[in-house]
C-alpha cells in the first residue's frame, strides 16, 4: 500500500474515481446477471408449469380410458417446441404409461416411476412432475424435461455486454475525471508547494481568494492566513533584529504558541534593555532574573552584572589607597622640597662664607709675607687670623650640619620614592586588571550584539581608564627614575662635600693652632711669619679645594631640588589622578 500512499494526489483521486465506478459498475452488473438468472429460471419454470398443466389435462382422457396411443400422440406434440427433449405419463400406480423423447437429445434415461409433484434444476435440464387429477382424485403424473441455457453462457454473454459497457463509460470517465480532478489537485498542489517554500524559510504570499467555499477554499483561506501570521511575525523579528523593542506583538489566539513566545521574547528583551540602561547610568544594584534554567543570556547577563560590581569594588578599593599613598606622597615631597629649598639657602651662605674665608686667607698670606717688615703688627695679625679661624670652624661646622641634614633628606626622598614606585607597581597591576575585565566585558557584549551596546560603553570606560591610569603610572614611573638618579648623584655629592668639610675644618683647625703659636711667640716673628705664610698658602689651596667642593654641592642641592620640584608636580598630577579615579568610580552604585 506504500506506493498508493506516494502518487500524487491527482492520480490517486483517479484511480480512486476507476476504481469506484469499476466496482460500482460490476457490482450493478452482477446484480443484475443474478436478477436475470433468477428471472430466467423463473420464466422456465413458470413455462414448464403451464405446459405440464396442458399436457395433464390433454392426457387425462387417455390416461382414464387406458388409451396409450393416444396419450403418445399428445406427448409427441411436444416436438414443436425444442426446448422440450422428453415427456412421459405414469399411470396412477406411478409405472410409466407413454412417453416421448426428442430424437438427438441427451441420453438421458426418462425415471422409472413417477416421483412427487414438483420441479428441479438439474445441470442445463429443467426436469418436473405434475400431478393428473379427475376431480379431486389424482389418476397419474406428467414428466416433463426441458432444455434451459447453461449458467456459464448467460454469465459470458452478460459479462461480454458490462465489459463493454465498463470499457466505454471509462473513456468517457478518465477525461472528464482529469479534468474534474484539477479542481482538487491544483489547489493542494499549490499549497504543498507554497509549504515546502514556508518550511524552507520563505514567507509566501498566495493570490486573492476566488470565493471557493468547500474543504479546499477554507484550506486555501487558512494557509493565507498562515501566511499573514508569519509575514507579520517576520516583521516584528526584524524590527527587533534593528534594536526596536518598542515593537508590538499581538498573538492571533490564545493558542498562538509562537506569538505568545515572541511576547515573551520581547517582554524579556524589553526587561534586559532596561537593566542595561539602569547600568549605563551606574546602577549596578539592579538583578537579573533568569527566565529558565538554560537562559544563557541571562546567566551571562547576571555574570557580567556581578563581574561588574567585583571590579567596581575592586577599583574602588584600589583608587582609595592609591588616594591615600598619593595624599601621603605629596606631603612628603611637599616636606622634602622645602627642605631642599632651605639646604639650598643654606649652602649658598655657605658658599658666600667660604668665599670670605678664601679672602681671609688670601689677606693672612699677603700679611705673612710682610710679618718681618711689619712685627708690630703681627700680635693684630695674628688676633684677625685667630677670629678667622674661629669662623671657618664655626662655618665648617655650620656646614657639615647642613650636609647631615642635606643627606637625610634625601635619604627620606630616596625613601618615598621606592613607597612610590611600590605604589605604582599596585596601581599597575590594578589598571591591568581593569583592562582584561573591561576585554573580557566586551567580549560579553559583543556576544549580546546590539543589546549589548551599554555594556560595551561601560566596558570601554573602564578601559579608557586603565589606560589612563596605565599611562599616569608609567610617567610617575619615569620621573621617580630621574628623582632616584638624581638622588643617588646628591648622595654621592653630599658624601664628598662631608669629606671636603672635614678636611677644611681640620685645615682650620690647623691654621687656629698655628696663629696661637705665632700669638704666643712674637719675638719669633720671623720663622712664625714664614710658617704662617706657608700655612696661609696651603689654607688658600684647601679653601680653594672647599670652594669648588661647596661649588659641586651647590650644583648637586640645585639637581636635587629640580628633582624634588618634578616629583612635587608628579605627585600632585597623581593626587590629582587618584580624585578622578575616585569620581568616577563614585558614579556606580554596587
Amino acid at each position: 500500500m506504500r506506493w498508493l500512499i506516494d502518487i500524487p494526489i491527482r492520480r490517486k483521486l483517479l484511480l480512486i474515481t476507476v476504481l469506484a465506478s469499476s466496482v460500482a459498475l460490476l457490482l450493478a452488473g452482477a446484480i443484475i446477471v443474478a436478477y436475470e438468472i433468477y428471472n430466467y429460471r423463473v420464466q422456465k419454470t413458470q413455462e414448464i408449469s403451464v405446459q405440464s398443466e396442458m399436457l395433464a389435462a390433454s392426457v387425462t382422457a387417455a390416461l382414464e380410458f387406458n388409451d396409450a396411443k393416444a396419450a403418445q400422440e399428445y406427448l409427441s406434440a411436444l416436438r414443436a417446441n425444442p426446448d422440450f427433449g422428453a415427456a412421459a405419463v405414469y399411470g396412477p400406480d406411478g409405472a410409466l404409461f407413454a412417453s416421448y423423447t426428442r430424437a438427438g437429445s441427451a441420453a438421458q434415461p426418462l425415471p422409472a416411476r413417477a416421483e412427487a409433484p414438483g420441479h428441479r434444476f438439474d445441470s442445463d435440464q429443467l426436469v418436473a412432475f405434475w400431478p393428473i387429477r379427475h376431480g379431486v382424485r389424482q389418476i397419474g403424473t406428467v414428466y416433463l424435461r426441458a432444455t434451459v441455457e447453461p449458467i456459464a453462457a448467460r454469465l459470458a454473454r452478460y459479462g461480454g455486454i458490462i465489459l463493454l459497457v465498463l470499457v466505454g463509460s471509462l473513456l468517457i470517465q478518465l477525461p472528464l475525471s482529469a479534468r474534474l480532478h484539477t479542481v482538487i489537485a491544483n489547489p493542494v498542489r499549490d499549497m504543498a508547494d507554497a509549504a515546502r517554500r514556508v518550511a524552507a524559510g520563505e514567507i509566501v504570499t498566495l493570490p486573492p481568494s476566488n470565493g471557493r467555499a468547500d474543504e479546499i477554499g477554507q484550506l486555501e483561506d487558512a494557509f493565507r492566513q498562515m501566511s499573514a501570521s508569519l509575514q507579520d511575525k517576520a516583521h516584528v523579528a526584524r524590527q527587533i533584529a534593528a534594536g526596536d523593542l518598542a515593537v508590538k506583538v499581538v498573538p492571533q489566539s490564545a493558542v498562538d504558541a509562537l506569538g505568545n513566545a515572541f511576547v515573551a521574547m520581547v517582554d524579556n528583551l524589553q526587561r534586559t534593555a532596561e537593566i542595561a540602561k539602569l547600568i549605563a547610568t551606574g546602577d549596578l544594584q539592579v538583578q537579573v532574573a533568569l527566565q529558565s534554567e538554560r537562559d544563557e543570556f541571562g546567566r551571562a547577563f547576571a555574570t557580567m552584572v556581578e563581574n561588574l560590581r567585583e571590579l567596581n569594588r575592586e577599583v574602588s578599593d584600589g583608587i582609595g589607597v592609591l588616594a591615600s599613598s598619593t595624599s601621603a606622597i605629596l606631603s612628603g615631597t611637599t616636606q622634602v622640597a622645602t627642605g631642599a629649598t632651605e639646604a639650598a639657602t643654606v649652602i649658598s651662605q655657605t658658599a658666600v662664607t667660604l668665599d670670605e674665608v678664601k679672602q681671609t686667607a688670601l689677606v693672612s698670606s699677603q700679611k705673612a709675607k710682610y710679618v718681618s717688615e711689619a712685627a708690630q703688627k703681627a700680635a693684630q695679625i695674628s688676633q684677625t687670623g685667630q677670629r678667622s679661624v674661629e669662623e671657618s670652624i664655626d662655618g665648617m661646622q655650620q656646614i657639615r650640619e647642613q650636609m647631615e641634614m642635606i643627606a637625610d633628606s634625601i635619604m627620606r626622598l630616596s625613601e618615598q620614592s621606592q613607597a612610590i614606585g611600590e605604589i605604582i607597581a599596585s596601581v599597575n597591576d590594578l589598571s591591568e586588571q581593569s583592562n582584561l575585565l573591561a576585554v573580557n566585558a566586551s567580549i560579553e557584549a559583543a556576544k549580546a550584539g546590539e543589546h549589548g551596546v551599554g555594556f560595551a560603553v561601560v566596558a570601554l570606560e573602564v578601559k579608557s581608564l586603565a589606560a589612563q591610569s596605565r599611562q599616569a603610572t608609567a610617567q610617575v614611573r619615569t620621573i621617580l627614575g630621574d628623582i632616584q638618579k638624581a638622588t643617588s648623584n646628591a648622595v654621592l655629592a653630599t658624601e664628598q662635600g662631608a669629606k671636603a668639610v672635614d678636611a677644611g675644618a681640620k685645615q682650620s683647625k690647623d691654621a687656629g693652632e698655628a696663629i696661637q703659636r705665632l700669638a704666643e711667640s712674637i719675638s719669633e716673628s720671623a720663622s712664625a711669619a714664614s710658617q704662617i705664610a706657608v700655612s696661609a698658602q696651603q689654607q688658600l689651596v684647601g679653601m680653594d679645594q672647599l670652594a669648588l667642593a661647596m661649588g659641586n654641592i651647590k650644583t648637586a642641592t640645585t639637581q636635587n631640588m629640580d628633582s624634588t620640584r618634578q616629583a612635587e608636580a608628579a605627585a600632585h598630577k597623581l593626587h590629582e589622578l587618584g580624585q578622578k579615579l575616585q569620581r568616577l568610580v563614585g558614579r556606580y552604585k554596587v
